[in-house]
């Protein structure tokens, strides 16, 4: 989904929170807020900015599941995905991995892609900035993507990634 409605935007927030519930991820409130929403930016961007946390035992750190995308008025009633970040930080293993689109006019003159991700194991700690991927359809997808990534039980494979610099 790259262009939505409002309407179809509120659909496509429901069924992500339905599917974060479904895999028991806790999300927390933005902005200390009593409930999730979609957020307006000044610009009138449509924003969909949740921060969630994967079921762990009591004794376990925390793993931190962050999914942003920016949605741009396009035309009356339309709006254009225009970047997103989506992002796993699993603290007792150590690692991040990220799928990110933004910068867009930065990322092409310097890498020639719109889209880049993120491969950090330990935290902090990158062998690559920026590595070459592919663009990630929607929230719900990067997910089930981040969550498998997850499930495995095991640190990502960065070396397997194309470096971008």
């Amino acid at each position: 989904m790259t262009t939505a409605t409002t309407d179809g935007l509120i659909t496509y927030y429901a069924d992500l929170l339905e599917r974060l519930d479904r895999f028991a991820a806790m999300v927390l409130p933005p902005n200390d807020g009593d409930e999730a929403e979609l957020a307006r930016a000044s610009d009138g961007s449509l924003l969909l900015d949740l921060e969630a946390r994967l079921p762990v035992g009591r004794h376990s750190a925390d793993v931190e599941l962050d999914l942003f995308e920016r949605w741009a008025p396009a035309a009356r009633d339309t709006f254009e995905r225009s970047e997103y970040r989506f992002e796993l930080r699993h603290r007792g293993l150590d690692y991040r991995r990220a799928y990110h689109r933004h910068d867009v006019d930065h990322f092409v003159r310097a890498f020639d892609v719109a889209t880049h991700e993120h491969c950090e194991t330990p935290i902090g700690i990158a062998a690559c900035g920026h590595y070459a991927g592919a663009p990630v359809a929607n929230a719900i997808e990067a997910f089930d993507s981040l969550y498998d990534l997850w499930l495995t039980g095991a640190p990502p494979e960065c070396g397997s990634l194309r470096c971008l610099g």
